[in-house]
């Protein structure tokens, strides 16, 4: 499941139009830009901490009556803004890189929890839900990336189940962006 997406620099680099031109990965345990149900942008680590799980970056929709999450969800339900996110396919050491963004370059907004922890400050997770027709042929989960009308609605309610998203992505192949030294392309694939 998603394990690693682009956002903004800064929480002040999120502006509702426009997406900025430079963005940061974001892996867990990262630092990333959340916003909370008052609409304050805040800056929390990617990952609850679960003892024997270690961090604990993304939440299933269809668990979140289990004790781990029943409280975050009644009580601390935020929106991770995303500028794309990565999957991969394909056996260890041959895997595929695929970048999921919108097809205008808008803000993705996905459901997420949060919650303090004494040794890492607040954290947050990201709720994953059934993948849609573009998200389902690399995995069978995505993130749950909520409509304009839903972001608020389930800021101050809830929703009683999520559904695949209905927002418009699309897929490339591109670079592991997790890779320190990517490989460098043969000089007959530049041309």
């Amino acid at each position: 499941m998603c394990n690693a997406f682009n956002t903004a620099r800064q929480p002040a680099d999120i502006h509702p139009e426009r997406i900025p031109m430079e963005t940061r990965l974001i892996r867990r345990t990262d630092l990333a830009p959340v916003i909370l149900h008052t609409g304050k942008i805040v800056m929390m680590r990617w990952g609850f901490q679960r003892r024997g799980l270690g961090p604990v970056n993304n939440t299933r929709s269809d668990h979140l009556a289990s004790p781990m999450w029943r409280e975050a969800i009644a009580q601390r339900r935020c929106l991770i803004p995303l500028v794309s996110y990565y999957e991969w396919t394909g056996p260890v050491g041959q895997k595929t890189t695929h970048l999921f963004r919108h097809p205008e370059d808008r803000w993705l907004k996905v459901a997420g929890l949060w919650e303090d922890s004494k040794e890492h400050g607040p954290c947050f997770s990201m709720l994953t839900t059934a993948a849609n027709t573009v998200a389902a042929p690399i995995h069978h989960r995505m993130p749950a990336i909520l409509g304009s009308t839903d972001q608020a609605r389930y800021l101050d309610d809830g929703l009683p189940e999520f559904q695949p998203s209905e927002e418009p992505l699309i897929s490339k192949t591109t670079s592991n962006p997790l890779l320190k030294n990517p490989p460098n392309p043969i000089q007959d694939e530049l041309f």
